[in-house]
This record gives structure tokens, sequence and C-alpha cells, in this order.
């Protein structure tokens, strides 16, 4: 599911800053909640990424959004909502509906995300909540980009270590011949090329041995890349950007394959995600698309939803709905 840990972006790959809203002495707002605070979160969508800038430069990678949110969760947790330090952050939903997919295409520059977020605490005990429920307006150099959501649930260390250690032995034990302390996921077999899943670079495909299964369906191999980020630890969870990823590149190469649509006009207008479980990074997984019958949206571009799942030792570890839209 990708632990959350706080940290700041690299130098040179996008950074961001973070203002807090007092709503004192304003009132409540409608739904009654005086727990919600309020934040405006602003910050350089990363250029010369490896990761994030490694396409056609036509749109901005929803990823780097999430990233900002990611890495402020945790911290936000423990400066406004009196989370003790050493409390382990799991996201385990998250949500985007860009609106109008326009305003995250490339312009000269870098370009300014703002995004609003409003933060419940939810599952209080003793006054500290169990998770944070995030709501989010983003605006790209003044243009409205969307709406997102986001649960961020925060675990004692004792209780995630436990979840991880029945996690891991459970996978383990479906898959006997499994390798253990991070030897490294099977052998990768075909690779689609690059441009069928929105990449230029070969070392960022995530996919392996699609195979079409009627009209409607595709399934491919995943095996995490070189190219991106592990948490480094050999007993650590597969990083919810790379399960991210996974499911972006197999919504691209589906609506490729199954109904043209171009990879390099395509981006998410939708994207909804449940993190179920913990994904281990040396087991063999895969990833399933089911594509609905592709419709035009108001502007008359070609518009696809998907229904995509990530399956590990025969159990689902994420599930995600996603609409693509061609931009030609």
């Amino acid at each position: 599911m990708g632990a959350s840990r706080p940290a700041r972006p690299q130098s040179g790959r996008g950074g961001y800053r973070v203002v807090h809203r007092p709503r004192w002495p304003q009132p409540a707002p409608p739904d009654g909640d005086d727990r919600i605070q309020e934040f405006v979160l602003t910050g350089e969508l990363p250029v010369g990424h490896p990761v994030f800038d490694d396409g056609f430069g036509r749109f901005h990678d929803p990823q780097a959004a999430f990233t900002m949110v990611r890495h402020l969760g945790e911290g936000i947790g423990q400066s406004h909502f009196g989370v003790p330090g050493d409390r382990v952050g799991v996201f385990y939903r998250f949500g985007l509906d860009t609106c109008d997919v326009g305003a995250w295409r490339r312009l000269p520059g870098p370009g300014t995300l703002t995004v609003h977020l409003r933060i419940r605490p939810d599952k209080m005990i003793g006054g500290v909540p169990r998770s944070l429920e995030f709501d989010t307006r983003l605006a790209i150099d003044g243009a409205d980009a969307g709406t997102g959501s986001a649960s961020l649930l925060l675990l004692t260390p004792v209780l995630h270590r436990s979840h991880r250690e029945h996690s891991r032995a459970a996978v383990h034990a479906a898959v006997p011949g499994a390798p253990h302390g991070g030897a490294g996921a099977p052998e990768a077999g075909t690779a689609p090329d690059p441009e069928e899943v929105g990449r230029a670079g070969k070392d960022n495909v995530l996919l392996h041995d699609p195979v079409e299964l009627g009209g409607d369906r595709l399934s491919a191999a995943v095996r995490p890349a070189a190219a991106w980020p592990s948490q480094g630890a050999a007993d650590a969870d597969l990083p919810s950007s790379l399960a991210l990823e996974a499911l972006r590149q197999t919504a691209l190469l589906a609506a490729h394959r199954l109904h043209g649509l171009d990879p390099r006009h395509s981006t998410p207008a939708a994207l909804h995600t449940h993190f179920r479980g913990y994904a281990e990074p040396d087991v063999a997984m895969r990833c399933a698309a089911v594509a609905q019958p592709p419709r035009q949206d108001a502007l008359g571009r070609r518009l696809l939803p998907l229904t995509l799942t990530l399956t590990q030792a025969g159990r689902a570890v994420t599930e995600a709905t996603i609409s693509l839209v061609e931009d030609l």
C-alpha cells in the first residue's frame, strides 16, 4: 500500500510550500465538523524527473500531485492533529477528477500546482485520529485542474509491523517458490513498446507479456523497473506510486490495443483507486483491465472507462477505475 513518511522533494525535481488557513473565528462548515483544518499546498510540477517527465511532453503527470499530497500527509497529522511521531501513514484510497484535461497540458516552464486541502480527522481514539480524510481542489497555473480525495490510515509501529508480517507470510505461503529477502521477481518477458504505455524510455516500462482476452480485456505481468523508487528494505512493501503507475500503463496499453486510442495523446480524466492490501516487491504480479465501450466526452473527444485490478498470489491488492480521454 505504500507507507508515508515526511520527505522533502529532491532538488530540481519540484519543491512545494504549505500554508495553514486557520478557520477561527470563522463559523464551522455546513457539515458541523469543527475538527476540519484547511491548507493550501503550492509547488512546481517537476521538470527533468526521471519518471514523471519520461513521456511525450504533452501532459503533466498526475503522480506528481499525488506525491506532493502523500509527502504532506503524515507531517500534517503530527503538526495539526496530535498524531504521535511514531505513527506510520498508509494511503489506502486516492481519487482524482480532472474536470477538463486541458488544464493538465504542459506549457513552457515547470507549471505551478496549487492544491486547496480540507483535512478531517476520523476514527478518534483518546482524541487522536487513526485516519485522515483529504478533500482537495487543484489548479495548474491558475486554471481549474479538478478535484481529488484521499484517505490516510495512521498505524502504530506494532500494528503496522504485524500487518506487514502477516501479509508477507500469506503471500509466500501461497507462492512457495517465491524468492525471499528482496531477491527480486522473476525475470521479465517481452515488454510493450514504451510509447504504448505513455513513456519514452524502456527502463520505465513496468509491463511484460501482455495478453488480450476477448475484445474488452487485457492482462499483463508487472515487474518493478530499475528507474522506479523502492522502499529499500527487504521486508518493505511495494510503493503506492509504483502501483499507480502499473495501473496507468495497463489502462493506456488496453486503450491502445483494444480500441486504438493514441497513448501519446491520452491521459486520465478520472482515476479512483482502492489499495486493498500490501504488495510484495519480490513476488510476481499481474494487472488486468476491462474496458467498457468507448464514448465521447462533452467536447467530442474519445473517452474510455476501464476497471483495473492489480493481483498478487491470487488476491487483489489494488482496484481502480480509470477514464482515459484522447486529447488530439
